[in-house]
Order: structure tokens, then C-alpha cells, then sequence
């Protein structure tokens, strides 16, 4: 009985033995032990939180300066080989009013197989940078080549004594090389006659009958006419004024004139023709004034956007005049007796061809333009001629400057002549 008691302790002791030897790393099973035997609760160790691995710190390179770049060096251009041709004679024959003639001879290096005549006149005023015809010709191709062209002015309208006429040649060989030769120019001149010259105020007068004092009264007899006009401006650009001894002599400088053609001004060359007998200067002097005033009135109202009312127009060239002639006056006070004037508005439109329609329609302009330089001043008149300069529409500009519609301005130009209103 001892002996089997001391073999259960023994075995007690080994088994407690063994649990106190064995290794801490291992988990240890979930066997049940005696509630008096305390199992020990095993510590636990955090492991520590791993360093974190430190990553690169992004670093901006610096943006390196902006160096300019050089513009390219332009590769040079290989100037196109021009024809080799020598001219011999460029020429230009006038016959007034009719053509020109132009004539070229000269002889290439290589076969001449193309030429065009390149020509056209200066204006004083134009609308256009540039403008030019260009007309291809017939010849014989080859080395030596001869050629003509002529500028048929019945078919495309005459131009008037005094203008530039300009002109050059355009060639081209079998090879494609072209040359253009230089430009020459020309007065177109009307050769009938022998004439001279006087210069004043810019303005040159070309007459052929009269003396050699004529063009010296014309200077001064246009003078006070223009003065009149205080359009807050001078000519500036230089008037050519070719003055005729007869209507038919001026006629026969155009073509297409009309048969009662006395006087012609060419606005955009600043040209004008007119009939002046020497031995009825003082008769045949308002209409020189008068042409004169439609091109100084011209210069100052310039633009590419419209023209001026005919009753303005027309109205300050009889104004410059200095009166009305009689035969209009009688016409005027007829038509405020019978209250039979033309309407304002039909008065902006070309004049009747009639005698007595036309008779009237000038009287009625230059009362017009008397009533508003009377009731309003000349720095009004000049105001609504700088409007229309600036392109202004006729009916916007009579507003913008006198503050009434064209039916306001007709029944206060009615009003002042001692008439109702339309």
C-alpha cells in the first residue's frame, strides 16, 4: 500500500517535472488541468511596429531658363530667271477722243511666245489701291517680235485732255521666264490746238483763244466765287481746267457728249472742260465758277460710300456763282407763285434733261442751300459736308447735323419762302 502510494507521488513528480522543461515556444494545448494546479498565463510580447521604410522625397528639378530659340535663317529664294529681251521701241500714239495706240518692237535671247499689254490712268480720287487692265496680244512668236494693240475708247468711254495714261509690256519665252518692262507714261493731250498756261491757287488754266492775259483774268475772276464757298477747306489737289473758245470744241474732246454740253468736270482726275468766248468773258465766267465749286466741293466731301444729294451739289456750285442768273430767278419765283415746287426728295435724284424741269431744279437747289447757310450758318454746312465725307447716308446726315427728317427740312424750306407746309 506505501509502495503504491509512493509510485502515484513519484510519477506526479515527474510529470511536473517534464511540464517546467518544456520549451516556452510552443502553444500549448488545451488539455485540462487539476483546478488546484494554477496554469500559468503566458506573456504576451508585441512585436514592435516595423520602421517604415523610408521612401525618396520627390525633389523638383529646377526648370532650367527659356533660351531663345534663333528665328531659322531665311534659306534664300532663287530669284526666278527673267526673260532676256531688249526693247527697241515702247511707244504710245494719241488719237483724241477716239484710241491709243501702243506699239512695242525689241528682240528676246530665247523665243518670245506670250505678250500682254499692261496699261491704265492715274486718278486723283480712287476707291481702288490699285487698278490696271491687261489686254493679251497677237504677234508672231519667236525671236524678234513686233506688236500693236490699240485702246478703242467707243467701246469702253473716252477719257478726258490731261490725264496720265501709263503703260508697260509683259513678255514671256518658250522656257516660262517672264519680264515686265518698265513703266512709261503719257499726257493724253488734245493737239488741235496751241495751248497756254497759267497757274493760281493751284489751280492750272489751259486755253488756246484770248490772249495771253486770258488765263490771268480766269484766275482772279474764279477766285471770289470760290472764296464764297467757306467750306473750312482749300483745293488741295492740283485742278486741271482746259477752257475752250466754243462748246463744240470742248465736245469734240469726248466722246458721247451731249449736244448742249458747255462744261465737264472729271471729279475723280480733278479735270475740267469748259466753253469760255473771250468776247463774252463776263457771261460764260459763272460757268467756270460753277464747275470749279462741283470739284472743290468734291475734294472735301470724298469717300467710297455714296455721293452727296444732287440739290446740295448743284445747289453750292450755282451758290459759288455769286446770284442766280435771271432766266432761273424768274423760274423760282414762278414756282413759289403757283406753289409748284419739286419735291426735296425728287430733287436728290438726277436733274430733268428739259430746259425748263432742269431751269428749275437749279433755282430750287441753290434756294435750298441759301435757306440753310441763311437760317443756320456756315458752320452747319460745313459740318453736314464733313458728315457725308465720313460715308453717311443722306437722310441720316440732314439729322445728325440740323436734328430734322428730310419732311421737316422740305415744310421749313417751304415755310421761309412764305408757303404751307406739303
Amino acid at each position: 500500500m506505501i509502495r503504491k502510494l509512493l509510485s502515484v507521488i513519484l510519477a506526479a513528480i515527474i510529470a511536473l517535472a517534464l511540464a517546467a522543461c518544456s520549451s516556452p515556444g510552443e502553444t500549448p494545448t488545451h488539455t485540462p488541468t487539476p483546478a488546484s494546479v494554477p496554469t500559468p498565463i503566458p506573456t504576451l510580447t508585441l512585436a514592435p511596429t516595423p520602421a517604415p521604410t523610408p521612401t525618396s522625397t520627390a525633389t523638383l528639378a529646377p526648370v532650367p531658363a527659356l533660351t531663345p530659340t534663333p528665328d531659322p535663317t531665311p534659306t534664300p529664294t532663287q530669284t526666278p530667271a527673267q526673260a532676256d529681251f531688249e526693247v527697241s521701241v515702247s511707244e504710245a500714239t494719241l488719237l483724241l477722243p477716239d484710241s491709243i495706240s501702243f506699239h512695242l518692237e525689241g528682240r528676246g535671247e530665247r523665243p518670245i511666245e506670250l505678250i500682254d499689254l499692261e496699261f491704265g490712268s492715274d486718278r486723283v480720287f480712287s476707291c481702288a489701291s490699285s487698278s490696271y487692265r491687261s489686254a493679251r496680244t497677237d504677234f508672231e512668236a519667236g525671236h524678234d517680235v513686233t506688236v500693236t494693240w490699240e485702246w478703242d475708247m467707243r467701246r469702253t468711254g473716252s477719257i478726258p485732255p490731261g490725264t496720265v495714261v501709263w503703260w508697260r509690256w509683259r513678255l514671256v519665252d518658250d522656257l516660262g521666264q517672264e519680264l515686265r518692262t518698265p513703266r512709261q507714261e503719257t499726257v493724253y493731250s488734245d493737239d488741235r490746238f496751241d495751248w497756254q498756261t497759267h497757274t493760281s491757287d493751284n489751280i492750272t488754266f489751259y486755253w488756246y483763244a484770248g490772249g495771253d492775259d486770258f488765263g490771268r483774268r480766269l484766275a482772279e475772276g474764279v477766285r471770289d466765287g470760290l472764296d464764297s464757298l467757306q467750306l473750312g477747306k482749300e483745293l488741295v489737289a492740283p485742278v486741271k481746267a482746259f477752257v475752250y473758245e466754243s462748246s463744240e470744241d470742248v465736245r469734240g474732246a469726248v466722246l458721247f457728249a451731249q449736244a448742249w454740253t458747255g462744261g465737264l468736270a472729271f471729279g475723280s482726275r480733278n479735270i475740267l472742260l469748259i466753253a469760255v468766248d473771250p468776247t463774252d468773258f463776263e457771261l460764260h465766267l459763272p460757268g467756270v465758277i460753277h464747275e470749279l465749286a462741283h470739284l472743290l466741293v468734291g475734294e472735301v466731301t470724298f469717300n467710297c460710300f455714296g455721293d452727296l444729294p444732287t440739290w446740295l451739289d448743284e445747289g453750292l456750285a450755282v451758290y459759288a456763282e455769286g446770284r442766280l442768273p435771271d432766266f432761273q430767278r424768274r423760274a423760282l419765283e414762278e414756282a413759289i407763285a403757283n406753289d409748284d415746287l419739286i419735291s426735296l426728295r425728287s430733287l436728290n435724284s438726277s436733274f430733268p434733261a428739259a430746259d425748263s424741269g432742269s431751269t428749275l431744279s437749279y433755282s430750287l437747289s441753290w434756294s435750298l442751300v441759301d435757306y440753310l447757310i441763311t437760317a443756320h450758318g456756315w458752320s452747319k454746312m460745313q459740318d453736314l459736308l464733313g458728315v457725308f465725307a465720313e460715308g453717311a447716308t443722306y437722310e441720316g446726315a440732314i439729322e445728325q447735323v440740323y436734328g430734322m427728317d428730310l419732311d421737316s427740312l422740305e415744310n421749313a424750306w417751304r415755310r421761309s419762302l412764305g408757303l404751307g407746309s406739303r
